[in-house]
């Protein structure tokens, strides 16, 4: 009898496999342990064993005597299963399980045992989606760094089609065309509705130097809506690991080599001027202007030069100077041969950018 009745007893359950569900992002390792790990991370869970690490699995090939180094870009979405008090989540890179041990996990939090007796505590993302952060349009922007950062530029749009440009330390590196899934564009921008962009900080900026710039800009009806600049890692945790897989998303696409890339295109660094005012730019907002006057009409039409950028020190590109009124762009080469573009609408009036009028700088 009493063996029946111990036999007969149901099995205790931590009931893990639904508390895990949803999004949690990464808080603390405890005890903190000095350049552990990176830190910059989430996890997503749902009830299909379908799970999202971001920013995503990554492979590191060094420097050889005949490549630069560079970053593989495995991908974001992946699988999980959790047996006893184990959580075990696919590794793309190597397509084995990584587990550890569920120490904890209620509505808010997260805590899991990777290893080295070491927690890592996560928070449970909780947003409210605003209907006005719809756009139509995404750029992002990554500068140059003391060292092997990528440096790339990529424009997506919800119709699908992506520009995308790479300079160094990239797996493909020229001016580039693909086109993703229209499902695709509303992923990514539902992921950063998350971060509540509109309301976050134009610029963050670290207090050291030589890191990496990364800006990116959000467009609606051909309008600037919000653009962000972030040095050296300083904005928040959630805008970061949602940026950085999409600088990464060319490795998944199919490119094809753009073959009309304008001299002009070349340049990542512009701004208006106007005697000693200046209306700087971000290298995201600059990439996005000069796409557009890509694929602007040229035209005969005069007009009065409000803004002259004179570029004299460009020993690489046959570009010497842009003189503009907002809507109708002069170009011309280091032979003073010139081009005029007309973009169709006034790029200054267009995105209030008179409000970022200031006068030049010691360093400007």
């Amino acid at each position: 009898m009493i063996f029946l009745f111990v036999s007969c007893e149901k099995k205790k359950t931590n009931n893990y496999e639904n508390r895990i569900i949803g999004e949690w992002i990464f808080e603390q390792e405890n005890p903190k342990k000095e350049n552990h790990f990176y830190t910059d991370f989430s996890y997503s869970f749902d009830e299909n064993g379908n799970c999202e690490s971001k920013p995503g699995f990554f492979e590191i090939k060094e420097r050889t005597e005949k490549e630069e180094r560079k970053v593989i870009f495995y991908g974001t979405k992946t699988k999980y299963k959790i047996e006893d008090d184990s959580l075990y989540i696919m590794n793309l890179i190597d397509k084995k399980w990584d587990a550890c041990k569920i120490v904890g996990v209620n509505t808010k939090k997260l805590k899991l045992n990777f290893e080295n007796n070491a927690i890592l505590e996560f928070s449970k993302i909780e947003y409210n989606e605003n209907e006005n952060e719809n756009f139509d349009k995404i750029i992002i922007s990554r500068s140059p760094c003391f060292g092997s950062c990528g440096i790339n530029d990529v424009e997506i749009n919800k119709e699908g089609d992506v520009n995308y440009s790479g300079s160094s330390y990239n797996l493909k590196n020229g001016f580039f065309k693909s086109k993703i899934d229209t499902n695709l564009f509303n992923e990514i921008e539902q992921s950063l509705k998350k971060t509540n962009y509109l309301k976050l900080e134009d610029q963050y900026s670290a207090d050291w130097t030589d890191d990496q710039e990364v800006s990116v800009t959000f467009v609606k009806d051909n309008k600037i809506i919000k653009s962000i600049t972030d040095y050296g890692r300083q904005s928040p945790k959630i805008l970061r690991i949602n940026i950085e897989p999409i600088t990464y998303l060319y490795q998944k696409l199919k490119l094809v080599e753009n073959k009309n890339v304008k001299e002009f295109q070349n340049i990542n660094f512009y701004r208006f001027v106007k005697g000693n005012q200046i209306i700087d730019l971000t290298r995201s907002e600059v990439f996005y202007l000069f796409n557009l006057l890509s694929n602007s009409k040229s035209t005969n039409k005069t007009f009065k030069s409000e803004y002259s950028t004179i570029y004299d020190n460009d020993l690489l590109y046959d570009l010497r100077r842009i003189e503009t009124d907002g809507r109708y762009f002069k170009i011309y080469s280091k032979n003073e041969n010139a081009i005029t573009l007309d973009l169709g609408f006034n790029f200054i009036e267009k995105n209030e950018l008179l409000k970022r009028l200031k006068i030049k700088g010691k360093y400007d």
